[in-house]
This record gives structure tokens, sequence and C-alpha cells, in this order.
């Protein structure tokens, strides 16, 4: 296994790590929020004992970061990562989230106490004494945003949290980075992207330049550049959260015949079409990681060995890009 730096935490991350969504299940919801009851929409296919399983191999081959959030199956994937991981929790690198603050007005009490309670029920269910990377995956209204910063501060300072950082879906744009630096630390970013979802590219690059670490989600576009769809996509449970984007079956059937001409950069035998997308990322300007979900120790063993293959020359690159986004027109209309 490759290790990278992640940023300026000084933290040895496995260049291909664990994204911790679908080990929470069908269930998902606004944690914390007491104005909306959990919604039953999550990820379908999910087993607890072979997510445990999976976790575990993750040791045995060097994979050591996991990335998670308090709202991943309403706390469901912290659990499981938490009993995987207990009584080696030395061995691994977890990151998760603090989701959302639930009011339109810049509430510093609601804030602080959003803020705590949320670390302190990620830190229970972990069954850890320390978050190694603490994120915010939404931001609270403008006005709070030097009071969340404060208070990760001071779980830094009471060494709950190692560092704190940002989900892309809390701040997506360079300018809104610098403006949350400004009122604390950003150590390292979740950002989403792919082959076919590329929107973040500068961000990471800029990331790079600027000593933050990176966590790259979604490197699979939710299983499209696994391969396993390419001739016969799937239908997923309605409560799945990938159900409405293949709702349209003539669109996505002939989305994913395009996106098996993707198949080029496997023809040599000498990749997996997982192991492409995701070394595609790898190789990509600013990244630290891949944070890729998997749900069997299978899919991670494939998923890890990307560190290891041949690199994606230029050319190919370009074509690869160019394929995905006619499938995407395709797909999205």
């Amino acid at each position: 296994m490759e290790y990278r730096t992640l940023g300026k935490t000084g933290l040895y991350v496995s260049a291909v790590g664990i994204g911790g969504w679908p080990l929470g299940g069908l269930v998902g919801g606004p944690v914390g929020d007491p104005r909306k009851p959990v919604v039953d929409e999550g990820w379908a296919g999910s087993d607890d004992d072979e997510s445990i399983r999976m976790i575990r191999k993750a040791e045995d081959i060097g994979v050591n970061l996991i990335d998670t959030a308090e709202i991943y199956g309403d706390g469901h994937s912290e659990s499981i990562i938490g009993i995987a991981t207990k009584g080696r929790r030395e061995k691994f690198v977890i990151s998760t989230k603090v989701r959302g603050f639930y009011t339109d007005e810049p509430d510093i009490a609601h804030t602080k106490k959003r803020v705590r309670d949320a670390c302190e029920g990620s830190l229970r269910r972990l069954q850890s004494d320390y978050i190694d990377i603490y994120l915010l995956h939404k931001l609270p209204h403008a006005g709070a945003v030097p009071t969340v910063m404060e208070e990760l501060g001071k779980l830094k300072e009471e060494g709950k949290i190692r560092w704190s950082g940002l989900s892309y879906s809390a701040a997506s744009k360079r300018e809104e980075i610098e403006r949350i630096q400004e009122a604390g630390e950003v150590a390292a970013m979740v950002i989403g992207y792919s082959i076919v979802e590329r929107n973040a590219e500068q961000v990471i690059r800029w990331c790079g330049e600027n000593d933050i670490g990176t966590m790259i989600a979604s490197p699979l576009a939710s299983g499209v550049l696994a391969g396993q769809w390419f001739d016969n996509p799937p239908k997923f449970d309605e409560m799945d959260k990938r159900a409405t984007s293949f709702s349209d079956r003539q669109r996505t059937e002939a989305a994913f015949k395009k996106f098996g001409e993707l198949r080029f950069l496997t023809s040599e035998g000498d990749r997996t079409m997982a192991q492409a997308a995701i070394k595609f990322i790898l190789d990509t300007e600013g990244v630290t990681s891949v944070i890729a979900g998997s749900l069997r120790a299978e899919e991670l063993e494939d998923n890890a060995a990307a560190a290891e293959v041949p690199a994606i020359t230029g050319g190919d690159r370009e074509r690869a890009m160019e394929i995905a986004d006619e499938a995407q027109r395709i797909w999205k209309g």
C-alpha cells in the first residue's frame, strides 16, 4: 500500500481508504434535528457482519483511513466502525462529520451545543476517546461560523479531536474555504470527484498547494464506475439513495452502454474497472487519498490494489473523460 501525508495534519494515511456511507444501510436522516423524523433512505446491500469483516481485513492489507459521518445510517455507520476497530483503534485514522445546525438564525448557544453534542455522540458510537479528523458536513448560519470554529478549537484543546476541516458540501469554492480559515483551522477536506464528476478539480489542486489534505469521496460515482452494471444497470430499492437516478430505464440503459466503453482502461488486464477509476483520481494533482465505499472485504481488496496499478496515460485520461461526459449527457438529459 502507498501512504501519503494528509496535508498539515502530518497523519500518514493509505492512498486508498474506506468511505463509510454504505455501512449505514437503508437508514438515514437528520441526526440532531428535533424538527424532523429520521427517514428511511440510504444504501441497500449492507450487512453488519460483513462490514466488520471488511474493516478488520483493511488492517491486514494496509488500509488505515476510514471516513464516516453521524448522519450515515443515523449513526449506524459510526457504530459499526466502533465495533470493528475496538481494541485496534490506534491502527486507524478515522474521519467523521457533524451534519447540520438546524437553525436559520446565528443562535450561538444552539451552535455550541450542536457541535459538542455531535462530537460526544460520535465518540460514543466509535467507542473512542478521540477523533482524528472532525469535519463540518454543513455550515451553520454565517453569523455563527466563528462560534463553530472556536468550539472546534476547544475540542482540539481537550484532545477530543486532533484536526478539523470541511466537507465539500459545506464549502465548495476556494473563497468560501478561505473565509472559514479566517475563523479557524481547515486542515483537511472530503471532496467528491470522479471521472464522471470533475467540477472540484481546481479546488483539489488549490488544497494541495495550500497544504490541506484531501479525501476524495464518490470515486466510483456511487457504483457506476465499478463496471458490474455496464451491461445490466440495476433497479434499486425505492429507499436507496440511488433509486431516483436510475428511474428512467431507457436513458439509464443507453448511458450505461456508453459507460461500457470505459472498459478500454482494463484492456491490458493490469487493472479492473474500479481500479482504473480510482487510479485516475490518485494521479490527479492535489489528491491525498481516495475513500471508496465498500460493502465487502473483496471489494476493499480490489479498490486498495488501485494504488499499485499502472498509471493512466494522458491520452487515455482524455478519452476516458470524453466517454464519461457523453454517457452523463445521455443519462441526465
